[in-house]
Order: structure tokens, then C-alpha cells, then sequence
């Protein structure tokens, strides 16, 4: 069981079988206001949580969640339930939400996607990267950027983000965009679009980890709305003692996967041309280690990582205004009115 004990609450909430959970905008501010509480969360994947996992994250305000996970990422949670369909799975246009996020629970969901339509939650899966985009292949090229000791390996792989996203980001902005009065959820009790049955209108974005795809969305989000890059930064690095109870399953995990073990074999190969090995097949003691740090690099979440990437979108996309625009699709009264809605007097 996944329990989060020891984090700081808020931003952080301790809700068994779930990590990384926080409110996303807690304490956030921008040059017109604070960015609005319980309407931002993020968190990692949501495959182990019961009925009254769920029930708590409602009563946090989340209405909705959207997962930025892959086909294959999801299969392998959804233990009964046949693969997502190929309409489903483009990522070409933004997700069909009628579809993904209906109220009625079928009896061949897994238990966590049916206990979370009993509480009254909702669903979008919106994934960021195209099935061919998760080939062995494609996935071992992204390892290697994660597992850069550079910065520059990050900035790279979340550059792959970037331009992937923009479908599964824009989905999710329409969402925030029907959220247009926050203000009068205490005083009016009736349900509006995005509200769940309690009055809860927040959206819960996770990946597998909530760390790259999940950041890469809060990062050009912050951005947009004017908060100050370092406190960007800062919110981001959350994420490393929002996994740290997670961390030591996470890193055996990742040292086994096929990406991992042909980095490793390659490392190998050069200590062995340096020593004028005879190639065994055995990971020296040495290279298990490197392998180990590059692991741990790939479940971190340096401050200088989104530094670098929110300049890295200066340079070449435009900045983040610009981002949304040409990526999402967000026009003049889109952008003005997603400023309203998240921002407190704005």
C-alpha cells in the first residue's frame, strides 16, 4: 500500500495507493493573482486506488482526471478490459470526452476505473504519444535522454513532449475552459459544466509518475499564466519527495526494462574495450552502478531541468504563449478567458 506519510500537506495529500498527489497551484503567484487552490492536481498513475481512495480524491475537488498515458502504459493496468480502440488512440485530434469520460461504469472495467465512475469521477484518457511512439525502439531512444547526466538530455526528451502533446494538452484546456465560475460554487449548489455531484470541479492530470508529461503540461501552464519561472521550478521538484515512497520499486523496474539493459550492454562494451576485456555478458559492478544513477536521474526532477526546457521553448516554439496558440489551438478569447478562470482576480 502506497501511503505518502511525512510530506508536507498542503500542497501534498496523503491518500493510500496513490503517489505524487498535490494540488499543483498551491501558493502559486502571478502578477494579477494567485492561481486558484483545488482546481489543479497532478499525481501518478491511478491503477491501485479502491472506492475509497476515490472517494477521498473527490472530496479533494477533483472531478475529473485526465491520463497523459500511452496505449501500452494503460493495457497494463487494464487487466480485463480490451486495448482502447485505433479512433481512441489518434493523436491527431483532441480525445472523443463523450466517449472517454461517460458516468456508467462497464462490468468489464478493471476495479479502480469502476470505483472511480461509483464516486462520481470522471475520465479522459488523452495520451500524449502515439502508440508507434512507445515501440521498444522509440522507448529506448527516450531512455537515453532521460538517463543523460546533462540537463540537456531532459530538455530533449520533454522538446519530444512538446511537440507530441499539443492534442492531449489541448484537451485538457477545454476542460479548465468550462470552468467558468469558480467563484459561485460555494453560494449556487447547482451542477455546471466539469462539476461532479459533490461540486467538485478540479482536474487531476497524471502520467505514470506525474513527473515529465504531467510537468511538461504544469510548466508551460504556469508560464502562460505569469508565474515566476523559479517558482515554476520549485513546484516541479516536488515531484522528487512526491515519489521518494515509490522510488526504490521504481528504479529495480527500470533497471530490467529492455531500454535500461541495451544501455547497460553498451557500457559494458566500452569498459571492455578499454580493458581489452573478453565481453562475458555480465554487468561489472561498475556498470550496474552507472546504470543505477542513470535511473535515478530518470525518476528525478531537477529544478534546472524545467529551467531549461521553459528557456528551451523561448528559443524555439516561441515561448509558451505561442505554445498554446500554434500547438493547442487557443485563440485570443480562449487564452483570456483561461486566465480568468485559473486566476484569482485576474
Amino acid at each position: 500500500m502506497v501511503q505518502q506519510p511525512g510530506l508536507p500537506s498542503p500542497p501534498f495529500f496523503n491518500v493510500p495507493n496513490i503517489a505524487n498527489l498535490r494540488d499543483a497551484a498551491y501558493n502559486l503567484q502571478t502578477p494579477h493573482g494567485a492561481i486558484r487552490k483545488n482546481v489543479l492536481f497532478r499525481s501518478a498513475e491511478v491503477v491501485k486506488l479502491d472506492r475509497a481512495g476515490w472517494d477521498a480524491v473527490n472530496a479533494l475537488g477533483v472531478a475529473h482526471v485526465f491520463d497523459l498515458r500511452s496505449e501500452s502504459e494503460v493495457a497494463k493496468g487494464w487487466s480485463n478490459t480490451p486495448p482502447p480502440t485505433d479512433e481512441q488512440t489518434s493523436n491527431t485530434a483532441s480525445v472523443d470526452t463523450t466517449k472517454s469520460s461517460s458516468s456508467e461504469a462497464s462490468s468489464s472495467d478493471p476495479d479502480w476505473l469502476r470505483a472511480m465512475h461509483d464516486s462520481g469521477v470522471k475520465r479522459t484518457w488523452v495520451p500524449v504519444f502515439k502508440s508507434e511512439d512507445y515501440s521498444p525502439e522509440k522507448i529506448a531512444l527516450r531512455y537515453q535522454k532521460y538517463m543523460d547526466s546533462d540537463v540537456q538530455g531532459f530538455v530533449g526528451a520533454y522538446r519530444d513532449i512538446l511537440k507530441s502533446g499539443g492534442p492531449a494538452y489541448r484537451t485538457i484546456l477545454e476542460y479548465l475552459l468550462t470552468l467558468d465560475s469558480l467563484d459561485a460554487t460555494e453560494t449556487d449548489p447547482k451542477n455546471r459544466a466539469g462539476e461532479s455531484k459533490n461540486g467538485a470541479k478540479g482536474a487531476l492530470i497524471h502520467c505514470t509518475a506525474g513527473k515529465d508529461r504531467t510537468g511538461v503540461f504544469f510548466g508551460i501552464l504556469f508560464d502562460f499564466l505569469g508565474v515566476p519561472r523559479d517558482r515554476i521550478a520549485n513546484e516541479y521538484n516536488l515531484t522528487e519527495p512526491g515519489l521518494a515512497v515509490v522510488r526504490e520499486e521504481i528504479v529495480p523496474r527500470l533497471l530490467k526494462s529492455p531500454g535500461f539493459v541495451d544501455y547497460m550492454r553498451r557500457l559494458q562494451r566500452g569498459k571492455e574495450e578499454e580493458s581489452n576485456g573478453d565481453g562475458d555478458g555480465i554487468f561489472s559492478p561498475e556498470v550496474l552502478e552507472e546504470g543505477r544513477q542513470a535511473a535515478l536521474r530518470m525518476v528525478g526532477a531537477r529544478k534546472e531541468s524545467m529551467l531549461a526546457t521553459l528557456n528551451m521553448v523561448d528559443k524555439e516554439f516561441g515561448g509558451c504563449e505561442r505554445y498554446l496558440r500554434e500547438y493547442c489551438g487557443l485563440g485570443d478569447g480562449d487564452l483570456e478567458k483561461l486566465r480568468k478562470v485559473l486566476v484569482a482576480g485576474a
